[in-house]
């Protein structure tokens, strides 16, 4: 009987077995070294590849959807010298069996990337100076290299170090080389440093000592994206009908609107990474009431931090929208579930091995779409061909904004921090987060299957948010409130590092949004008397009021003054108005604003 399993899995007896080093092994005992191999539904054995081949097959290694299927390959070059050739396949196969001292070996996906971007790379150029073994390299030749990265290729600091990469790996295994390295690459330095990086690079995003890589979506463009997904979701069930009558395609181009825009509400309503989002499968949501409240789940597999199964927040709108989904995919997986029992009566060849492997991972997935590059077969999407929906969508909906799929996790970050700041934020984020009294804590502890990244992100975003308002505070624009002329007071101090200044206060300062202003108050304040009472902030220690909050400004002055050109009210009301109008003017003052002439 078949074993059943969702794919078939690596043949882990046959690869422990292999050695963790391939230096001390004769070349031809070398080359039998098995690199990758599977079970079929028998159990047998099938070599996919072995360490001479001039072709590494890691399909069975990377399962993470939106991989294209010729991603999953390294492939050594024939046109570069065969010693260095040799030398990168022995340190890259025992960093893979051993890992470096003291941190567990890589992912394989990892290793083809160091692959493709440092080891060919870097071989290419050492062989136009003439340099054919690795332990030719000299300390010029290493600080030309650099500079080539540096300089004439203009990489940024991560992009150097993608590039350089494999010369760390080739000292740090200079016993599995046979032509290894004589110098230490980065002297009494390190690669990272050699690099540029600093600490507070090591991230996902920059932290304030930098600009995050991922830039946010604008709040108009969000606007204008998220209701074209919206009125494109409306339409949905009118063209499923379609297709289910037989009129349209299931593939056809206003469908593949349908599940492009689910794409981007999904990642955008869930703060998910585009491989979670592309994981998604059949039936992989649900609700519960906790204390009250109704939370919302979608689960997903999530690989960069290898957590396994992982659950996100997300309003009901997601829940429709996967549902939506779900009837899109369903006359794709059903041509899937016929491939697959076709696929299991041929000969368990390599190739067909792989390719039922990809069906079965493939078969309770929602993001299908056929792969003309790979004989029309379905499968999930992959990351390039998500890029291309998400251009697509943003140029359908009206924008000439770059929309890309990592851009949505970091906005969801920045709109889930303006949420509990108190600034403005989508209404499906006010519709997830419940009520004002749903803490992050909260939050948190209501499922310890969410994903812990997803908030490590918020709170590096709350400090970056928080980065940019002091930046801008202690730049030249125009403050009002008590801590703000505090604020244009410190600016004429000199401060030997302003940069610094600004990581440190950004990590202990409180601040939060008023409507009207920003409050700095640590412990003791007003109580919270400024949120109902605005004008209570212009002369408070507390309070910063910056441009952003003019319009605010300008109603509350208009509003008073209308309340002055009554008749009908008392004196008490009227001194008040007095006091607020005079308030409010000051504070248009301080922030440069004129004011409107009273109408006749």
């Amino acid at each position: 009987m078949p074993i059943e399993s969702s794919h078939h899995l690596p043949a882990w007896d046959l690869l422990a077995s292999q050695p963790v080093s391939a230096s001390p092994t004769k070349t031809e005992a070398r080359d039998r070294i098995v690199i990758s191999a599977q079970i079929d539904d028998a159990g047998c054995e099938h070599v996919l590849s072995r360490y001479g081949d001039a072709v590494w097959d890691l399909r069975p290694f990377i399962e993470q959807p939106g991989i294209a299927e010729n991603s999953k390959f390294i492939r050594w070059p024939a046109d570069c010298e065969s010693d260095m050739v040799a030398d990168c396949k022995a340190v890259l196969y025992t960093w893979t069996r051993r890992g470096r001292p003291g941190v567990n070996p890589p992912h394989w996906i990892t290793v083809k990337g160091v692959a493709v971007a440092s080891c060919l790379p870097l071989m290419r150029w050492l062989q136009c100076l003439g340099v054919t073994r690795f332990n030719q390299i000299n300390p010029l030749h290493i600080s030309n290299y650099r500079h080539h990265c540096q300089h004439d290729r203009r990489l940024s600091p991560w992009g150097v170090f993608s590039r350089l990469h494999f010369l760390d790996l080739l000292w740090a295994f200079k016993a599995e080389a046979a032509f290894g390295l004589t110098i230490n690459p980065w002297g009494a330095s390190t690669l990272m440093a050699v690099c540029g990086i600093t600490g507070n690079e090591s991230g996902a995003n920059y932290s304030m000592g930098g600009t995050s890589k991922t830039p946010l979506i604008p709040a108009d463009i969000q606007t204008v994206i998220f209701r074209h997904c919206e009125a494109v979701m409306a339409q949905a069930p009118a063209l499923l009908d379609a297709r289910d009558r037989g009129d349209m395609r299931p593939t056809a181009s206003p469908l593949l609107v349908v599940r492009n825009a689910a794409l981007y509400l999904i990642s955008i309503t869930t703060g998910m990474r585009n491989d979670e989002a592309l994981g998604l499968e059949h039936g992989a949501w649900r609700s519960e009431v906790l204390g009250c409240i109704t939370y919302h789940w979608v689960r997903s597999i999530e690989h960069k931090t290898k957590k396994g199964a992982v659950e996100y927040l997300c309003p009901p709108l997601t829940h429709r929208v996967l549902a939506t989904l779900q009837r899109f995919a369903e006359p794709l997986q059903r041509q899937l579930a016929a491939e697959i029992e076709s696929l299991q009566d041929d000969a368990p060849t390599s190739e067909v091995l792989a390719r039922l492997a990809q069906a079965r991972a493939d078969r309770n997935r929602l993001f299908l779409g056929v792969s003309q590059r790979n004989h029309n077969r379905i499968r999930v999407l992959t990351s390039a061909a998500c890029g291309d929906a998400m251009a697509d969508l943003a140029k359908a909906a009206g924008t000439d904004w770059k929309l890309t799929p990592h851009q949505t996790r970091r906005t969801y970050a920045r709109l889930f921090v303006e949420s509990r700041m108190g600034r403005s934020s989508l209404i499906f984020l006010k519709e997830q987060f419940k009520h004002s009294s749903l803490s992050m804590t909260q939050l948190y502890a209501s499922n310890p299957r969410q994903d812990r990244a997803l908030f490590d992100e918020i709170l590096s975003e709350i400090v970056v948010y928080k980065g940019e308002l002091l930046g801008n505070w202690t730049s030249s624009v125009p403050l009002s409130g008590g801590a703000g002329h505090k604020i244009v007071a410190l600016r004429a101090t000199p401060h030997p590092s302003r940069q610094s200044l600004l990581n440190n206060a950004a990590e202990q300062i409180h601040i939060r949004a008023t409507g009207h202003g920003w409050c700095l108050a640590q412990d003791e304040g007003c109580g919270g008397a400024g949120l109902y009472e605005a004008t209570r902030c212009v002369d408070c220690k507390n309070a910063v009021i910056d441009n952003s909050f003019a319009d605010t400004w300008l109603g509350i002055h208009e509003q008073q003054s209308e309340l002055l050109a009554l008749d009908d009210v008392g004196a008490a009301v009227r001194q008040r108005a007095h006091r607020d109008v005079a308030r409010s003017a000051s504070v248009l003052a301080d922030l440069g604003i004129e004011i409107p002439k009273a109408k006749p």
